[in-house]
């Protein structure tokens, strides 16, 4: 009868104090009553990470930033060799996700030119192709990102 009315003790002692502490946290405001869950959730997804303000020293440079991906999918185009510029970019051996590499450069405003060759299926022919974009940098531009994935760029 004494265990029985011990672990009865307990039991409420252990109710109130767990009431008590989510009444304290509900008073600092650690979690606002009538609201959701809204504050878990991260709420902003576009998210920029780029530089805030131009490159010291000279007004005109611009952060150039090259991204390197085989295609995604197994049988798909994987980069033999990039450059920026006339500039390598130097590649690793492909990762799980097909990332390759990465380069950075800071470049005046003007008109670029960004090759990339791609090896394709044994079969077809030609084995290799040679893309060439033309990348524009705008006086007004901060920061420009490539992103290479496969055959395609895309320049944001």
């Amino acid at each position: 009868m004494k265990t029985q009315r011990f672990f009865h003790i307990l039991l409420v002692t252990g109710t109130i104090l767990t009431m008590l502490g989510a009444i304290l946290c509900f008073k600092q405001g650690f979690y606002p009553l009538g609201s959701s869950n809204h504050y878990l959730i991260s709420q902003n997804t576009n998210t920029y990470l780029g530089p805030k303000q131009k490159v010291k020293g000279s007004p005109q440079i611009v952060r150039v930033q090259i991204l390197v991906n085989d295609d995604p999918s197994p049988q798909g185009l994987q980069i033999v060799d990039a450059e920026f510029d006339g500039t390598d970019i130097p590649l690793k051996p492909r990762d799980i996700y097909g990332f390759r590499g990465q380069a950075s450069f800071q470049s005046r405003p003007g008109k670029y030119k960004l090759r990339w060759r791609v090896n394709r299926d044994k079969v077809i022919w030609p084995r290799t192709v040679t893309h060439e974009e033309e990348v524009t940098i705008n006086p007004r531009d901060m920061w420009i990102q490539i992103t290479i994935i496969g055959e395609k760029a895309s320049i944001s």
